[in-house]
């Protein structure tokens, strides 16, 4: 029987289906959910104006875990709390990423609705479809990031793994304290040290006063792997890194029908396999 109070869930590759949205039946029952006394919340490492519409949709109420835990926003843009990468980590790892073929970004600001790019070509334009954002071209983000004289919340880089592998640990040696994961696999992302999704989802329980072990965590992929970690119950994605499936308690390769089978009998549906 579940012992539940809040559902927290990845978007991409989880909550989202390949169309990058929430399927009917999921989202119908999370609303249902919400009326037994179970809430429901995201956590991702897409910005506010990317996660807008399923706040939405979902009529969210509770704060979001944004930028894969460097923020924790309320449904309304409000900001509860934020860690952004320093400056000269962000640099470093601009120098590092110069000598790869990454098209790199930058996001600013937690209610931005555009990110800086130093390559406005395919990888950007699929985030920007994705995501619904609009982006700045310029030709040095160190530069621009010095002129601005304050880190970034995150810098993204999308490129071959194998580069990307070796940013990280070259990282690894000149800034050992950042965060590094890949929220997919030819996704790169640099955060400010000790942000990951696990850490903000106990500044989150903090807040709304909820136990970890209240919490059921879904995710599919590395920057997820320390949310499943901290929750009472973590459950990945059949399709996920095997890390991610040796450490969770659960794994499913059906999300409506996990949900049904763990939940339904909340809402007086039939509970199935």
């Amino acid at each position: 029987m579940a012992r539940e109070r809040l559902l927290v869930f990845d978007l991409d590759g989880t909550l989202l289906g390949p169309d990058h949205r929430i399927p009917d039946r999921v989202g119908g029952l999370l609303l249902e959910l919400r009326a037994a006394g179970i809430e429901t919340t995201l956590a991702t490492g897409r910005p506010y104006a990317a996660v807008r519409r399923f706040v939405d949709e979902l009529d969210l109420r509770l704060p979001l875990i944004l930028f894969n835990g460097a923020a924790v926003v309320e449904p309304d843009g409000r900001v509860l709390s934020l860690r952004p990468l320093p400056l000269p980590i962000a640099l470093g790892a601009l120098e590092l990423l110069r000598e790869t073929s990454a098209a790199n970004q930058l996001y600013m600001r937690p209610a931005d609705t555009q990110f800086v790019t130093d390559r406005l070509g395919p990888e950007a334009e699929s985030i920007l479809e994705k995501d619904g954002m609009s982006a700045e071209s310029v030709d040095d983000l160190a530069a621009y990031l010095e002129a601005e004289d304050v880190g970034p919340i995150k810098v993204f880089s999308i490129g071959a793994r194998e580069e990307l592998e070796r940013v990280r640990e070259r990282l690894g040696i000149v800034a050992p304290e950042a965060t590094c994961v890949f929220s997919e696999r030819d996704m790169l992302e640099i955060l400010a040290p000790g942000v990951t999704k696990g850490s903000a989802l106990r500044t989150l329980c903090d807040k709304i006063g909820v136990d970890v072990e209240e919490v059921a965590a879904f995710g599919d992929n590395l920057n997820d792997l320390e949310m499943l970690r901290t929750a009472g119950r973590g459950i990945a994605m059949a399709s996920a890194p095997h890390a991610m499936l040796e450490r969770a308690d659960d794994v499913t390769d059906d999300l409506g029908g996990y949900l049904m089978a763990q939940f339904g009998h909340l809402v007086g549906k039939e509970r199935v396999a």
